[in-house]
């Protein structure tokens, strides 16, 4: 009965840890679409057919995590609902399985006995499936490649586990340890930085496998031949599942090593650990400086002689727990924080696998450190109680700000306001939602840091002349042609912004000018151009003809009908100017003809027929 119980107290656990999670990432499954996604699945053809996943022979580096877009766009399309929900469960099956991980290894590698192996087991599963660290991998969906490797990742170090304890006889073991290689392949196809567990499952046998609950190594030889083997198959077969393959090519390899960013990106290991204990201020980009910091370096290095002083003299003779969690993290982060050229020096989502052994690390801590003050029980359980809470509200608060673009970037731009990439994108995403007054703060602080910014000029300017601001606006434009004269889209801003401020005549330079651009360019114009380019020629022929410069209007007038010939008051002041200034009662005759076509109204359709037979009796 007693196996029974603890299969039932164990099921418990892992449905409570399930509802929690859920219940705390539930606010994130309705946030919008955000930043890659829309590389991943709006525009990406490959998720709109399943079959560019189905065929072995066409396998490609993330290819399951490709899968796993197009099995939700053959769902939901382009509902986020699916993809949100999806990535819940990911982090689910991956909380549940580190349980698994830290209760087999606590038990079976240590000699604290199976109850305090569930604890430790409970409060590592509790501390990684709640750290808001892990909030960019669930709620952000392009974050799901280090979730669904981590998933792999983690199934494979467990069935490696289960696999090598002394219980499981042979034709099993082979079985399981088929399924663990299978396991890593997989998670590999989620994202490349699944090449370490083979270095990590390495530290598990020397750190654990030992001792009477252990197989011999003989039993497990094989499994560790799969690797180099697997490797070899993919070298010779599929060539591009692997994103670093051209790696391998040594001229090549040399090239991508920058080791003054080693450096940096050695003094940064400070900010996820630091990130781990305190997880405030997190945010979806980081600033950090890409120049290297000496004194700080300096604290860098001591820290990590320390670690592995601690993890490799003292912990491994003492409990080998705690050098497995100790080496767990630089292991596993070191493949997105090294000496190779990255877009971003650090990222959230590059933290689930690492964040394991810190978890572990810190559950072990507080196992040990309560076993010496057991008088401390009640409040050792409230502070667990209270972090679990704390971690919780702030979860649900970080997924609160994924519910629009431009609330994601804010946070952002809040965060790293000296960040330019990240200030412009936010005044983008305010001027795609409409929120001019919004954008005006980011983009007027950009230029605070560098003045001479042409694209923060331009979308100043689109942001003040749809308020209203039309002398501003015309201010920013200008400088935007001040910075690049040969650019048609500050010239096309600006002829619109003469257009509504009724300077007719201004506005058709400027027109002519962007025109004149885009050729020379090769681009092609925005629709709206063509439309606004004819209707301020046409406004300046009016305006001329009032003024009296007839040449002048007829040039205007001529260059209106030929931009848009299906613009019936050009055509009608075209003509009209035709029979009063040239008398030219055949092209006027042709323009009235034309008019007549374009739909005009009655009054419109009585004055041009009263024109028309005027060229008639003439």
């Amino acid at each position: 009965m007693k196996p029974s119980l603890n299969r039932l107290n164990i099921l418990g656990i892992l449905f409570t840890l399930a509802v929690i999670i859920f219940l705390i990432f539930a606010n994130g499954i309705s946030t919008p679409f955000q930043s890659d996604d829309e590389r991943h699945i709006y525009i990406s053809p490959l998720v709109k057919d399943l079959s560019n996943f189905t065929n072995l022979s066409q396998i490609h580096n993330r290819h399951i995590n490709g899968l796993s877009f197009a099995l939700n766009y053959k769902l939901g399309q382009e509902n986020p609902f699916g993809y949100h929900l999806f990535n819940i469960l990911i982090h689910i099956v991956s909380t549940a399985l580190v349980f698994f991980i830290t209760l087999l290894t606590t038990w079976k590698g240590t000699s604290w006995g199976k109850d305090a192996a569930k604890n430790i087991a409970l409060i590592t599963a509790l501390l990684f499936g709640l750290h808001p660290i892990q909030t960019e991998t669930v709620t952000y969906i392009s974050g799901r490649p280090g979730g669904l490797a981590g998933l792999f990742y983690f199934a494979s170090l467990l069935l490696f586990i289960l696999a090598s304890l002394k219980d499981c006889k042979i034709p099993r073991a082979i079985l399981i340890y088929i399924l663990s290689i299978t396991s890593f392949l997989m998670a590999v196809l989620c994202k490349e930085t699944a090449v370490t567990l083979p270095i990590i499952i390495v530290l598990y046998d020397l750190c654990f496998i030992k001792g009477h609950n252990w197989a011999p190594f003989r039993f497990r030889a094989g499994y560790y031949l799969c690797y180099p083997a697997l490797a070899a198959a993919i070298f010779h077969f599929a060539p591009n599942i692997l994103r670093f393959m051209d790696t391998l090519n040594i001229a090549s390899f040399l090239k991508k090593i920058n080791l003054p960013l080693g450096l940096v990106q050695l003094d940064l290991l400070k900010h996820p650990l630091k990130l781990f204990l305190f997880p405030i201020n997190l945010t979806f980009e980081y600033d950090f400086p890409t120049q290297v910091s000496w004194s700080s370096l300096l604290t860098s290095i001591v820290i990590v002689l320390l670690c592995l002083f601690l993890a490799c003299k003292k912990f491994y003779i003492k409990n080998s727990l705690l050098t497995f969690c100790v080496l767990w993290f630089p292991f596993t982060i070191a493949p997105t924080n090294s000496f190779m050229e990255r877009t971003h020096l650090f990222s959230e989502r590059n933290m689930y696998i690492p964040s394991f052994g810190l978890c572990l690390l810190f559950a072990v801590v507080f196992f040990l450190v309560s076993k010496t003050q057991k008088q401390h029980a009640l409040w050792r359980n409230c502070l667990l109680l209270f972090i679990c809470a704390a971690f919780s509200a702030m979860v649900i608060k970080r997924n609160q700000v994924y519910s629009s673009p431009s609330s994601l970037w804010a946070d952002t731009f809040r965060k790293s306001p000296k960040k330019l990439s990240i200030g412009k994108t936010l005044s983008i995403h305010y001027l795609m939602e409409e929120d001019y007054t919004n954008a005006l703060k980011p983009l007027r602080a950009l230029l605070e840091i560098n003045p001479n910014l042409y694209d923060v000029h331009l979308n100043l300017g689109i942001a003040n002349k749809s308020l209203g601001k039309f002398s501003e606006a015309e201010t920013n434009f200008k400088e935007a042609i001040r910075i690049k004269p040969d650019d048609p889209d500050s010239h096309f801003n600006l002829a619109s912004l003469y257009g509504n401020s009724r300077k007719f005549l201004q506005a058709s330079q400027e027109f002519d000018r962007a025109d004149a651009l885009y050729k020379v360019k090769g681009q092609n114009p925005p629709e709206q151009f063509f439309y606004d380019k004819s209707r301020a020629h046409n406004q300046a022929g009016i305006e001329l003809i009032q003024s009296q410069k007839f040449d002048d209007a007829l040039i205007q007038l001529e260059k209106s009908v030929r931009q848009n010939p299906g613009l019936l008051s050009a055509r009608f002041n075209l003509a009209k100017l035709l029979l009063e200034l040239k008398k030219d009662t055949k092209e006027a005759k042709m323009h009235l003809k034309a008019a007549l076509t374009l739909k005009p109204n009655p009054e419109q359709q009585r004055i041009l027929k009263e024109l028309l037979n005027q060229t008639n009796n003439k």
